[in-house]
């Protein structure tokens, strides 16, 4: 119950609004029932209720939301017939909805305690409306079913159809809407009444075991256990047989033809199409458009001047030609006029065009009369207006329309034409000189009577026709008939006898007797058909009608009527009128066969490599009136002229010619047969292959979405290759398309019509069932080839390829207008890939269109899933498919639309054909480069668009891509190839891999190659790269530079460009930061907008590289110039950017002729930034133009925005818009240099007189006007031209040169000048690619001798600087031999040698000793040995006692000679103890007591456990030492490594154990001292014991504690000591910023007991630093270790940029370790953090001892660094960290360093009230004068923040010579106590390192109150 109440809580928001919905659908369907008048005439009524919402409103009709109750006089009855009808309404009484009565089972009505409610329920019914499935037709649907059944209840009119279902249950049904099937109401009823009898059967049979509800179950799971790896097997060996067939049929798909890349300008029109050649304003002939490939690829220009395609000149009189058009003047003289049939067909409307047009020279001033049927409800004269509404008749006025042409309606298949008498009359009265019949059914699927119809009945009748004409008075009227070329049965001809012009001899058969076959029984034609081998009725009729003709035209009985034949080829689109590739109204032959492939790729072809018989529709209609009217002049007698065709003649006109000899029919002198096809001995490239065409159409259609690339593999290999090879003859091809086609397409027609499927592919579907056949009637055609004896012969420069092509792009055209009028709007773009532009100029007879094609994109459409399209595609590798795949995601995620310019494209393909018989040159494709997009966008377009002729090109691209984990292996694989951008050298993995490449044997071979090199930052033209041209020159030979242009309207990774430019710095590629862009894609926060991609002419380059290559590169950088586009994203952007209306930059740009991006209707755009410098960037989109008017007055500025080896012509702004224009931009740039100069000024006067370009540019405004790069150009232009040096660190001396020797022989000898151990240090390596990684020499360390990748670039990253390995460095140790030497007398040094022992050896004054002795390891102490400039004064000897007693010696015998002791345990401090106090203090001679040699453990008592140690031994000793027996002192240090036991208590040490341990104090128990006076020491009774804790007095422990060596001489202690832990653990925890991990820190510390042993809490700063300085391991491992981090960082919620870090060490008895894990766990838990795991935290304290070497090695590269600690209150620690900070960063801003400096901090000790923070800080000090001191008054400045805000000078440094704060610290009262004990102890100021309080005393024994 409780989990069901849990589900029901967490479901009850989406329950509510359930409910709302179905509450709503009630109270609606309650107000239909009361609006519905027969609901009360019939006693019906909803139950009405009062709920919250109808409080006040009067009680409106409601209901509970989950049923819905009405009263009826029978509901039982009523819920029969509901049911019945198919509704579940159950009545009252069978719910559980009933009164109290019923429920404890009340007897009868009189006992009844509520009659009244159980009368109320007995009425009750419930009717189904409250499902929120329950839609308004079922609603209504409903009220008219429970209407009918209360009626039927109540014998109402309507009567029962004696099933219990009334007849009106038609009202009831729902209407049929949106297409989708009705079923009538009967049906449905029956369909109910049979499911319910199965029901009721299957009910009975399984209720006696009660399993009708478990095996229908189990059924159906056990065949769908059966059936799922049937159907699984079935899908993979699909999709593994469509794969292998993509992989065959991919490469035979490309090679097979290249048409559409040479042709595709036929069908788009590229918006650079107006402007080519302009680009010569430039200055430069490069640019000039290649007309010999022009020329080469265009079409002919000369096959309508042929001497038989010419139109014939007749003369007419002056007085004809004057009238011309003028027909309402009876009186005037006829004019000469023509008659013409079909003219609403393909031939029909051309011809009746050209005869206009020509109608002067051909004497028809007349015009033209047509004879139409109406047809589709339209009359003749609608459907000719139509016809002439056209363009191509637009020649014509709409008078001259109306006067010239005239309609007749008719139907020439009827008696007389099917023209009235009048009409008929009409014509016999005009002046006709020929009658053209061009009406005819082209339908190769006709029946033998329908032809005999369309075809030879109709041609007789115009014939008879004719000759009335002639008895009218035309005596040389001509008829004109358009039959076929294939009227030769089953000839084909060859190229040594071809068809000749010759009625075809019909044999036996008599051509009466056939035509009376054809209209009656057909046995007798069909038998002649068969037996002549006509493949067709069409062919068959054209036959018989031609030999009818003949002798209809002979003799008396044809009057004398000249009849000419035109036997036309397969008519295709026209050649040049009315223009190219025009193929009428409707697709016809070869067009219709392309739209049926495109539209229907399913079918079944077979395609040879037969040429295609066909001829140009325009070239037939110029032989038509050529042959027409070219053979005679207008002769009254009719004598005719002999022309070219073949003229027959017969020897008598009377003789009866005998149907078996055919040839005497030829012998008729008015009978004239022309064929219209190309002459066998036209030239071969005239012509094309079936074949070639089948592939020239896929292709199409592929780019233009028609065609599916998988289906069209399977239609070619089957077309092209399979069925070619069997040589099927027509019957088999017809049975197999029958059975694999026909059969299949009814199937699905069938159910279809018995399903509601009405979809469009479906509709499509049965348009295309009536062309279907098409491929049977093609058979014939296309699988043998024919040739024709005619007078045409194809003219050389006719060009069949682009004929072939032209074809094909009708065949688009009439499926795009298709697809248009089946829409209610034309196709969009979430419709279709094409985009078309208008940029016709208005008025025009015909625009232009640009067109383009969308390759990806949110707007790009594709008809598959993208993986299936990728891995489907013709070409590459599994790699480059893959990569497609995420490409076409990507690009779908950022982008609206990429856009290809095809057009543009064309270039390359012609020249790489034209080269074909010779070498084939290598492509080199030159994209611009402005994002790392570009050269994706470009393998992705060769790889989505295979078609454009381009291979997937080699890649150049930069050796950062080579190093990222997968990526670099992708690319490889990708075809890619990296190569150095550094500069100073040439690349010889660059030379090697061009030689590969092309070595390959790819011919040719395509490399990508950016030749500016690196990414213009801001849109600008980079100064182009020559190296790999060069490097191209010497090895490729001949070659072909392709440029392209990259438009974009926003760029992905503008904003790292734009940091880029803004900082000169560049962003690193990285996985890291390609999967932060990636998850910004991914949450759709990356929209660039548009992208088109255009290419421009191609550039040649051979062997001897005739030009300069800084010209070529050049001249490719102009071509890519000239195609760069604007947009009004690029207007607006320049509009605010330069406070100009977004008019005036319009008009500036139409000035400046920058193309303009095309745009469609309804064009969206992304966002305009906010960010000034993305305006401008966007804005300098087209700067380039504006660099020639900027030569003169801004010469800096026009080479930037348009460079070129040659000053730029210059020119001068004529418009007012473009002038105001340059002035706003040249005001901005005047600006700019003027920031930069106030910029140096500033810094001058700072001291800086040479400052670093980095410099200067750090203190450039970020909030000025000016864009930040601008500034930055007129930088680094004045640095080119001052040559300034790169750096300017002051380097001490570094000139001297001087042998460098180690100061030790012991491999743990202390390095001398920097921290640390001799043998580690971290070095700087230079990788191949240029990368830098630091390693750590030695193996002492975890990260000793592991390359550090990312530590070089995350310094230079947080400290804008740039380290240069090729610069000069610190040295590690400076020559020291300018040190003042040692003032000590011989007699003090014998003295001293005899005070040890008479041991030499311990005693020194050798000068690296003694500047050891008087350093520490402050970055001041480092800095002076390091430079040579000390600066202050060191011992003047080093000694090393190894007793008491030798102590004790030493202190009376300096008191004795005055020398001053300074005590010396590591040297490890930072505060300077044991620097020396200078002459002008102190004179006497310095002695610094070095404690090491006292290194011993006395004694252990491990009962009480206490350990007696000398304390000159070092931490790391001590503790080998104490583990050897099984204990631990417990205090670690950071630098227990060198640091003493001594020195710990003088400075009141801490260690990172604290928590468990204790601090020096709490460790120590006694201390043993030397002092002025003597020993000092407790007196024990007893050995090996401490006094533990005692009341007696001022403790000497607390004495010493702190005392930094002015008390004596500490040289033992009794110390604390502890059995190893149990158990040791390491955890850590990664919190999401700084404020929580305080929190947690705060929380730990009051876990007392169970607080862990050490407990850290690093800054986000400090936690990417430990980042930075871990190992790259493996690849894919740092992939899962970056992905692991990310998905912990995604499921926290955690920033990289705020995320911190505690690391966490256990030790302890392991129940206490796993108590101290929980409670750290729930805490961490408490304030979301996630637990990183022990390997981080024990990474972390490992790395606490090698992280003290980076300050040494930053300094290398003059960057200065140093920590300090303090403590703070924990209500004071957020202030203290987030002030001290800020105080750093606002001084290094007043003293305008270089860089940024870098602060971080962390938490270490935890206390109750408070906790020690330590804080890091490091700068850049290039070209700073003393950054010591700025650096140590910087510090300073922090410390002073500390105190100011709650923090201590110290927590367990010391406080040293830092006194400057003494005032702060201690009161004055306090302080001259401390003095006074001082002089008590230390009378003679024997130990006067003056540390603390006392390095203020201004004498040797006094000090002044403070």
């Amino acid at each position: 119950m409780l989990s069901m109440l849990r589900r029901r809580l967490l479901d009850s928001d989406g329950t509510y609004a359930s409910a709302t919905r179905r509450k709503e659908g009630c109270r609606s369907f309650a107000r239909e029932l009361l609006d519905d008048g027969r609901m009360k005439s019939r006693g019906i009524a909803p139950l009405r209720h009062v709920d919250d919402d109808d409080a006040g409103g009067g009680g409106d009709v409601g209901m509970y939301g989950w049923v819905f109750p009405v009263s009826v006089p029978d509901p039982a009855h009523a819920s029969r017939m509901l049911l019945g009808m198919g509704f579940d309404a159950p009545a009252g009484g069978v719910t559980q909805l009933r009164p109290i009565d019923d429920i404890e089972g009340a007897g009868g009505v009189g006992r009844r305690r509520c009659p009244r409610a159980s009368d109320a329920f007995d009425r009750i019914l419930y009717l189904p409306v409250t499902g929120e499935s329950f839609s308004s037709r079922d609603r209504a649907a409903l009220i008219d079913a429970l209407a009918a059944a209360v009626t039927s209840s109540n014998g109402g009119e309507d009567e029962d159809d004696g099933v219990g279902r009334p007849q009106c249950r038609l009202e009831c049904t729902p209407t049929k809407e949106d297409g989708r099937r009705q079923h009538s109401p009967r049906r449905r009823m029956d369909t109910v009444a049979f499911l319910s009898v199965i029901v009721a059967l299957i009910d009975s049979h399984f209720s006696i075991l009660g399993l009708w509800r478990i095996i229908p179950i189990r059924v159906a799971l056990r065949l769908a256990i059966a059936i799922t790896p049937w159907i699984s097997t079935v899908l993979v060996c699909t999709a593994l047989s469509l794969l292998a067939l993509s992989q065959y049929m991919g490469p035979i798909y490309l090679k097979s033809s290249n048409t559409f890349a040479k042709y595709c300008d036929m069908l788009f029109r590229s918006p650079f199409h107006r402007h080519r050649g302009a680009s010569s304003s430039h200055g430069t002939d490069l640019l000039n458009h290649d007309d010999n490939d022009s020329i080469l690829f265009m079409q002919s220009k000369t096959v309508l001047d042929l001497e038989s395609t010419r139109v014939p000149s007749i003369s007419v009189s002056v007085e004809d030609a004057d009238n011309d058009g003028d027909s309402n003047d009876e009186e005037k003289r006829q004019k000469a006029m023509v008659l013409l049939t079909g003219a609403t067909g393909f031939i029909g409307s051309l011809l009746l065009r050209e005869l206009l047009l020509h109608r002067r020279s051909l004497a028809i001033l007349g015009g033209v009369i047509v004879i139409v049927r109406p047809k589709r409800g339209k009359s003749a004269r609608e459907r000719v207006d139509r016809l002439l509404s056209q363009p191509m008749y637009d020649f014509l006025s709409a008078a001259e329309m109306k006067s010239l042409v005239h309609v007749i309606e008719g139907d020439v298949t009827l008696p007389d034409c099917g023209m009235r008498r009048e009409d008929i009359e009409s014509l016999c009265r005009k002046d006709i000189s020929h009658v053209f019949h061009c009406a005819a059914a082209v339908s190769f699927s006709q029946s033998l009577d329908d032809a005999a119809v369309s075809n030879i009945t109709s041609s007789l009748q115009l014939h008879v026709l004719t000759k009335r004409l002639r008895r009218g008075g035309n005596d040389d009227v001509k008829f004109v008939y358009i039959s076929t070329a294939f009227v030769h049965g089953g000839k084909t001809g060859s190229p040594s006898e071809p068809l000749p012009e010759e009625v075809f001899s019909l044999r036996r058969y008599d051509p009466v007797g056939l035509y009376k076959s054809m209209l009656g029984s057909q046995s007798y034609a069909s038998a002649a058909m068969k037996d002549l081998g006509h493949p067709n009725t069409y062919t068959f009729s054209k036959c018989i009608c031609e030999h009818l003709l003949l002798r209809a035209s002979s003799g008396s009985e044809g009057g004398g009527v000249k009849t000419i034949i035109i036997r036309p080829s397969i008519v295709g689109p026209s050649v040049q009128e009315p223009s190219e590739g025009w193929a009428g109204e409707k697709p016809s032959t070869i067009v219709a066969a392309a739209c049926l492939y495109l539209k229907f790729p399913y079918n079944i072809w077979c395609f040879g490599k037969n040429l295609v018989p066909f001829v140009p529709v325009d070239v037939v209609c110029r032989f038509v009136i050529a042959k027409s009217f070219g053979d005679q002049s207008r002769m009254p007698n009719g004598e005719p002229n002999e022309g070219s065709s073949s003229v027959i003649y017969a020897e008598d006109e009377k003789k009866e010619i005998s149907p078996s000899d055919s040839r005497e029919e030829s012998r008729c002198p008015h009978y004239t047969i022309a064929t219209v096809a190309w002459d066998a001995s036209s030239p071969s490239s005239a012509s094309f292959s079936w074949m070639s065409y089948a592939f020239s159409i896929t292709h199409l259609g592929a780019v233009c979405g028609h065609v599916n690339r998988v289906i069209a593999y399977a239609g070619l290999l089957i077309s092209t290759k399979l069925f070619p090879r069997f040589n099927f003859s027509l019957d088999t091809f017809r049975r197999l398309h029958s059975m694999f086609v026909r059969a299949s397409l009814d199937a699905v027609l069938d159910i279809s019509n018995h399903l509601p499927l009405k979809t469009i592919f479906f509709r499509d579907l049965k348009a295309l069932s009536h062309i279907i056949d098409l491929p049977i009637l093609f058979y014939p055609f296309a699988n043998q080839s024919f040739y024709f004896k005619s007078d045409l012969i194809a003219p050389l420069d006719f060009n069949g390829e682009r004929y072939m092509f032209s074809c094909a792009v009708a065949a688009h055209q009439f499926i795009l207008t298709i697809e248009n009028q089946r829409r209610v709007r034309p196709i969009q773009l979430h419709l279709s890939n094409l985009r078309q532009y208008s940029v016709g100029t208005p008025g025009t007879q015909q625009s232009h269109s640009t067109s383009s094609i969308v390759v990806a994109g949110a707007n790009h459409v594709k008809p598959v899933s993208d993986l299936w399209w990728a891995l489907t595609q013709p070409k590459g590798n599994f790699t480059i498919r893959l990569g497609g795949w995420i490409l076409s995601k990507i690009f779908r995620y950022t982008s609206m639309e990429i856009e290809v310019d095809i057009d543009s494209f064309r270039i390359l393909s012609r020249k790489l054909a034209r080269s074909q018989k010779s070498a084939t040159p290598h492509v080199i494709i030159a994209p611009t480069h402005r994002s790392f997009y570009d050269f994706l966008i470009v393998s992705y377009v060769c790889f989505s668009v295979p078609e454009l002729g381009l291979d997937l090109p080699h890649i150049a691209a930069a050796s950062d891509f080579e190093s990222i984990p997968i990526l670099g292996w992708l690319a490889r694989r990708s075809l890619a190839f990296f190569l150095k951008r550094d500069g100073t050298k040439s690349d010889n993995d660059l030379k090697q891999n061009l030689a590969m490449i092309i070595e390959a044997g790819q011919s040719p071979a395509f490399i990508e190659v950016f030749i500016e090199g690196k990414r213009s930052r801001i849109r600008t033209f980079a100064k182009p790269k020559t190296g790999f041209l060069r490097c191209l020159s010497r090895i490729a030979g001949d070659c072909i530079i392709f440029p392209l242009t990259i438009n974009y309207e926003g760029i992905p990774d503008e904003e790292s460009l734009i940091k880029e430019a803004n900082y000169g710095r560049t962003e690193k590629m990285s996985l890291a930061n390609l999967t932060k862009w990636m998850y910004r894609v991914l949450a759709g926060k990356v929209n660039i907008g548009r992208v088109y991609v255009s290419a421009s002419e191609a550039l040649a380059m051979n062997d001897s590289c005739g030009e300069p290559i800084n010209e070529l590169a050049h001249a490719i950088q102009l071509r890519q110039q000239c195609q760069v586009m604007v947009s009004n994203y690029h207007i607006k952007a320049a509009s605010l950017a330069l406070d100009l209306s977004e008019e005036i930059v319009f008009e500036a740009i139409l000035e400046l002729g920058c193309q303009l991006w095309p745009e469609s209707e309804n064009q969206t755009y992304i966002q305009l930034p906010d960010n000034q410098d993305f305006l401008w960037a966007a804005m300098l989109q087209f700067s380039h133009l504006l660099g020639p008017y900027l030569s003169t007055s801004h010469p800096l500025w026009s080479s930037w925005i348009c460079p070129s080896p040659k000053k730029l012509n210059s020119k001068v702004a004529t418009g007012n818009a473009l002038n105001k224009l340059l002035s706003k931009l040249t005001h901005v740039f005047d600006l700019a240099e003027n920031e930069v100069d106030l910029v140096f000024q500033s810094l001058q006067a700072k001291g800086f007189d040479a400052p670093e370009e980095k410099h200067v540019l750090q203190y450039l405004p970020i909030d000025s006007d000016v864009p930040m790069f601008l500034m930055h150009v007129v930088l680094r232009d004045k640095f080119a031209k001052a040559n300034v040096l790169s750096h300017y660190s002051h380097r001490h001396n570094v000139q001297k040169v001087a042998p460098i020797f180690p100061l030790g022989d012991s491999p743990d000898a202390e390095a001398f000048g920097a921290w640390g151990y001799q043998d580690s240090c971290f070095v700087l390596n230079v990788k191949p690619d240029g990368s830098k990684t630091v390693t750590m020499k030695g193996s002492r360390y975890g990260i000793s001798g592991k390359p550090l990748a990312r530590l070089a670039s995350f310094v230079e990253e947080e400290l804008n600087v740039v380290i240069d390995p090729t610069g000069l460095t610190f040295p590690t140790c400076h020559d020291l031999r300018n040190t003042p030497e040692s003032s000590l007398g011989i007699e003090s040094v014998k003295q001293l040698v005899a005070l040890l022992g008479g041991d030499g050896k311990r005693i020194s004054l050798r000068l690296a000793d003694r500047a050891r002795r008087g350093t520490g390891h402050s970055q001041e102490d480092m800095y002076c040995l390091r430079t040579g400039l000390t600066g202050f004064r060191v011992p003047d000897a080093v000694v090393w006692p190894q007793s008491e007693g030798e102590i004790q010696a030493l202190v009376l015998s300096a008191a004795q000679n005055s020398w001053c002791l300074i005590p010396f345990g590591g040297g490890t401090n930072v505060t300077h103890a044991t620097h020396c106090p200078t002459m002008e203090l102190d004179p006497r001679p310095m002695i610094s007591v070095d404690m090491k040699s006292m290194c011993r453990v006395l004694w252990v008592n491990e009962e009480d456990g206490l350990a007696h140690v000398q304390a000159g031994i070092t931490g790391i000793d001590l503790i080998r030492n104490i583990e050897k027996l099984g204990f631990t002192i417990g205090h670690e240090p950071d630098s227990y490594e060198f640091s003493t036991l001594g020195g710990w208590i003088a400075t009141k040490a801490s260690g990172m154990k604290q928590n468990r341990y204790g601090n020096i104090e709490d460790i120590v128990r006694e201390v043993r001292v030397v002092g002025a006076k003597g020993l000092m020491s407790y007196d024990h009774k007893t050995g090996k014991s401490s006094v533990g804790r005692s009341s007696i007095g001022v403790d000497l422990k607390s004495l010493m504690l702190g005392s930094e060596g002015c008390f004596g001489i500490i040289v033992s202690a009794v110390i604390k000591i502890w059995p190893i832990a149990e158990s040791r653990s390491h955890e850590s925890v990664i919190l999401p910023n700084f404020e929580v991990g305080m929190r947690f820190m705060k929380d730990v510390s009051k876990l007392r007991a169970m607080k862990p042993a050490s407990v850290r809490l690093l800054d986000n700063e400090q936690f990417r630093l430990g980042q930075a300085l871990k190992e790259e391991g493996p690849k894919y491992a740092s992939l899962c270790s970056h992905v692991a981090q990310k998905i912990a960082y995604y499921l926290g919620n955690f920033s990289e940029k705020s995320v911190v870090c505690a690391t966490i060490a256990f030790e302890g008895t392991s129940f206490e370790v796993n108590m101290q894990k929980k409670f750290v766990h729930e805490l961490a838990s408490t304030h979301g953090g996630i637990l990183a795991g022990s390997k981080v935290g024990k990474a972390g304290y490992a790395l606490t001892f090698a992280i003290a070497y980076l300050r040494d090695f930053a300094l290398n590269y003059n960057i200065l660094g140093e920590s300090f600690e303090t403590f703070v209150p924990w209500s004071k620690l957020t202030q203290v960290c987030s002030r001290t900070k800020h105080r750093i960063f606002l001084e290094h801003k007043t003293r305008a360093l270089p860089g940024v400096p870098f602060v971080c901090c962390r938490i270490t000790q935890l206390y109750d009230d408070g906790a020690c923070v330590y804080f890091y800080f490091c700068m850049n000090i290039s070209g700073v004068s003393e950054p010591s001191r700025v650096f140590s008054d910087i510090e300073k400045a922090a410390r002073q923040e500390i105190l100011t805000n709650g923090g201590t000078h110290s927590h367990h440094h010391g406080l040293g010579k830092r006194t400057t704060l003494m005032a702060e610290i201690y009161s004055s009262g306090y302080a001259n106590a401390l003095v006074s004990m001082k002089e008590a102890i230390d009378p003679m100021n024997t130990f006067g390192a003056r540390n603390g309080v006392f390095s203020m005393m201004h004498s040797q024994t006094t000090m002044p109150a403070l």
